[in-house]
């Protein structure tokens, strides 16, 4: 029987104690913690120190973080058919063991051709265990309180760029990017692959449905647009451009902060500052998920654009700790939300019934702008400086603006995905 049509015999079900739902918000906040403290802000720590050890100049060097997300992008979307219908456990064990083995790997990276090769087989596992699977988890366990649920459990991310990297940060230091990848990889394998085991994939594996409501006899199919239509829209064709502007902006500045930082004033502030952002992510994210309750998603989306660039355009001048800091700080506001509201936008949009499809293929096309950021920005720094690249970086999120205008209304791509014969 298909796994997401199963039946409860016993139609008083009740739900007792803690919804189990957020358990799993709290499994994939964990595992967001590690796989973001130690892969999505790391890769920015491992760039330079790459670029010491290596003696590599930063655009050389900066390939590795594009690599790592561009195949991240791939490999999520190459496996999100798969996560449509599989145990998602199964997903967050490969990453872990991959994973593990991938930071294990740095003990053997001397050259630039290897640190392509560590950040390519690191992007694979960072897919299989990163935002994905956690979002569709989430998104399939909760409907009304959705918007809460996502932004706690991506807060994940965010807690492990101020509690893991700098810790990371410091073992490198200490070791050498050789000698601390034995401990990064223990830390990874503990802190995803046991926590995978508590996951379950459909509230129905627990006799529930979205919020905790006791499931009902009779088998519900989950509802929502196919993947073939929901991506003939104009609102997901226009969405997934304005995301591959907004990433390119967002993580190409956080590739480059800590190199950023250090030429202007040094090292120290540069993590600092890393963790600044991470910290104003954190604060800005818990807030968000309370006020998309009562802001439209998209309006809400299309301000935090403008506040992205205004963030990157006051980075670009910043040169003094303080107002690296206050820059870094207005930079972390937009960044923890706008990668809410990109999921969010697609569920309350879509529904769940093709989720992990209709997600990940707009992730793909975001990852465009991921994958090229940190090399964009970096051969821009090299080309002419760190002020112009960061002011470029702010111009792509006015045209992301635009797109998101273009897109029209979440009702008015529901509706255009209906003319499809789309159930809802």
């Amino acid at each position: 029987m298909d796994r997401y049509r199963r039946t409860v015999t016993d139609p008083t079900n009740k739900p007792r104690g803690i919804f189990y739902g957020w358990v799993i918000v709290a499994v994939v906040f964990a595992t967001l913690m590690v796989t973001a403290g130690l892969g999505f802000y790391n890769a920015s720590v491992i760039l330079v120190a790459a670029r010491t050890e290596l003696d590599a100049s930063v655009s050389a060097v900066s390939l590795g973080p594009t690599l790592f997300f561009g195949i991240a992008g791939l490999t999520a979307f190459a496996m999100s058919r798969w996560m449509d219908r599989l145990d998602l456990r199964w997903f967050y064990i490969a990453g872990g063991i991959g994973g593990s083995f991938s930071l294990l790997s740095l003990r053997w990276v001397d050259s630039v051709p290897k640190l392509y090769v560590f950040f390519a087989l690191f992007g694979v596992s960072f897919a299989l265990a990163g935002l994905v699977p956690g979002v569709t988890l989430v998104a399939r366990w909760f409907a009304r309180r959705r918007s809460v649920a996502l932004s706690i459990a991506s807060t994940g991310l965010s807690v492990g760029g101020i509690a893991i990297t700098p810790i990371a940060s410091r073992l490198i230091d200490d070791r050498t990017l050789s000698g601390a990848g034995p401990t990064m990889a223990a830390a990874w394998l503990i802190g995803v692959v046991p926590l995978a085991l508590l996951l379950r994939s459909n509230p129905s594996d627990k006799g529930l449905q979205p919020d905790g409501e006791p499931e009902p006899p009779e088998p519900i199919e989950l509802s929502g647009a196919l993947f073939a239509d929901a991506k003939r829209t104009r609102f997901y064709r226009c969405l997934s451009a304005a995301y591959a502007l907004i990433f390119l902006a967002q993580v190409g500045a956080l590739a480059q902060m800590v190199s950023l930082v250090s030429e202007r004033v040094d090292k120290t502030t540069g993590a600092a500052a890393l963790s600044v952002l991470a910290f104003a992510s954190v604060v800005g994210r818990l807030l968000g998920g309370v006020v998309v309750t009562k802001v439209p998603a998209r309006e809400l989306t299309a301000v935090l654009i403008l506040v992205q660039a205004g963030a990157l355009s006051f980075l670009a001048f910043a040169d003094s700790r303080s107002t690296i800091f206050v820059a870094a700080a207005i930079f972390g506001l937009s960044v923890g939300n706008l990668l809410m509201l990109q999921p969010l936008l697609l569920v309350e949009t879509f529904g769940v019934k093709h989720y992990s499809q209709i997600y990940s293929y707009s992730q793909l096309i975001a990852t465009i702008g991921v994958a090229s950021g940190p090399f964009l920005l970096g051969g821009l720094r090299d080309l002419v400086d760190y002020r112009f690249s960061l002011l470029f970086a702010a111009a792509t999120n006015l045209i992301a603006f635009a797109l998101m205008v273009a897109g029209g209304t979440v009702e008015s791509a529901q509706k255009d995905a209906n003319s499809h014969s789309v159930r809802f």
